[in-house]
């Protein structure tokens, strides 16, 4: 009866004060789907969604249903959304952010798993998604060969470094000094992190693809993520 009970003020966000962090942009067709859902599922939890410069709304569909919106004046690029994310958690005094992404490919439900799993601030929870016959081929290929490659970089056997569903906790957040703008910033998080010491954990997680277009350029993203490596040789 006492586990059960833990476990359920886990997953209503009783026993840790969580931030759901969204980075959005031009989400404004899925991101009321996504806030409504986790309203209803963890109304003990807040939510934030960091507007990357959109231009389709997606800061007045946030506002109407009622989650906390920071708006940035322009398009910044994901990285930097999630560092605004991670600012404001920790300012705010939270012990931890769960990422998500505003398209729908996270399933609400299973921030719970996430929520189960926090009971260490010197762990990340990272997401990994299954590599079967609904991830594009395209992204299995380039999931698989980054993931590998920022394995080596941090030391540590990583099995998804792409995947935006994860928990960080803040003591690890306020003291990783992250530089990346971009895509390039999730990685570079799971480095810096690994080689401070801090643990991995894997959370198996659904695959969702829901024929929402990737917003990730091959050439311009891979270089970026080339050019994050190199300089960590330096760190």
């Amino acid at each position: 009866m006492l586990y059960g009970l833990r476990q359920l003020l886990y997953i209503c966000g009783m026993l840790h004060r969580i931030l759901v962090a969204i980075p959005a942009y031009n989400a404004a067709n899925t991101i009321s789907t996504l806030v409504d859902q986790l309203e209803k599922l963890y109304p003990h939890i807040a939510i934030l969604v960091v507007d990357d410069g959109s231009t389709d709304g997606t800061d007045e569909v946030v506002r109407v249903h009622g989650a906390t919106i920071i708006n940035h004046d322009l398009n910044l690029g994901k990285g930097m959304a999630l560092r605004t994310a991670f600012d404001f958690a920790i300012e705010n005094e939270f012990d931890a952010g769960v990422t998500m992404d505003a398209d729908l490919q996270h399933d609400p439900v299973e921030v719970q798993l996430f929520l189960e799993e926090f009971v260490d601030d010197t762990t990340i929870l990272l997401g990994v998604r299954r590599l079967g016959p609904e991830m594009p081929l395209a992204r299995k290929i380039s999931n698989t060969l980054s993931t590998f490659v920022a394995s080596v970089f941090a030391g540590v056997r990583i099995h998804d470094s792409q995947c935006g569903f994860r928990l960080i906790p803040t003591r690890v957040l306020r003291s990783l000094e992250l530089v990346s703008r971009h895509y390039d910033l999730e990685p570079e998080l799971i480095i810096r992190a690994a080689r401070a010491g801090y643990r991995l954990r894997d959370i198996p997680i659904k695959t969702i693809y829901n024929n929402s277009s990737s917003s990730i350029r091959p050439a311009r993203d891979t270089l970026r993520f080339l050019k994050l490596l190199a300089k960590s040789l330096l760190w």
